[in-house]
């Protein structure tokens, strides 16, 4: 189809020239006016349809925000085992349920459980003693810093599992186990879950514990 019609574009460009120069009549020249000859058009190429135009977009579609909302969130910039314990006795009060948060911490292995420093050495080798006895072969003392002369009994990647080792050992019959973000933790993140499991009361806002006051920070995945 495209040939047929360049040729018949090609013949009408040649018949205007011929009739230039083939006067009909001896004498007389025929004048061609290039610009009344037209040319054919030619139609679409099959299989390239012509482009659809696109709908505009409304200034409100433009502008919604993407769906779902931001978690609330709270952080302390360090808690150790009794801070922990007295957020969470807080939030159980306010009817938080457990289900509705967890702690974030930016140390991958910044939860330990451990028995608290004793107070001589002395002390100290009867609990690695007792320890042993129970079976328990994962420990190590803490040899400087505040907690000088503790037990670590395990570092841990979430507070959930070091809760459940916490709760293996005294199920073998050690005392005094503790758990909570390892001293060099840092801060220490309070994110709530999406929904309303997770949507903090009104009642969390006021009467924290003395010193555990929370400020608020942007929740990360």
């Amino acid at each position: 189809m495209t040939g047929l019609l360049l040729l018949l574009n090609a013949g009408l460009l040649a018949g205007g020239l011929a009739l230039t120069y083939w006067p009909s009549r001896p004498g007389t020249a025929l004048e061609f006016n290039a610009e009344k000859v037209k040319l054919l058009e030619l139609p679409p190429a099959q299989g390239q349809p012509p482009p659809i135009p696109e709908a505009p977009v409304s200034a409100r579609d433009a502008a919604a925000p993407a769906s779902g909302s931001a978690r609330s969130c709270l952080s302390w910039p360090g808690l150790d085992a009794d801070g922990l314990a007295a957020v969470e006795a807080h939030l159980k009060k306010a009817g938080v349920a457990a289900e509705g948060y967890r702690f974030q911490l930016a140390k991958r292995l910044g939860w330990w459980v451990y028995l608290p420093p004793f107070e001589d050495a002395e002390a100290l080798r009867l609990a690695l003693e007792d320890t042993r006895q129970k079976g328990i072969t994962d420990f190590a003392q803490v040899r400087g810093g505040r907690l000088a002369n503790a037990l670590s009994l395990g570092a841990f990647p979430s507070l959930e599992k070091a809760r459940a080792h916490a709760a293996a050992v005294t199920a073998k019959g050690l005392r005094g186990v503790r758990y909570g973000p390892r001293p060099e933790a840092g801060e220490v993140r309070l994110v709530f879950s999406d929904g309303e499991a997770g949507k903090p009361p009104d009642t969390l806002a006021g009467a924290w514990p003395a010193g555990l006051k929370p400020e608020a920070c942007e929740a990360g995945d």
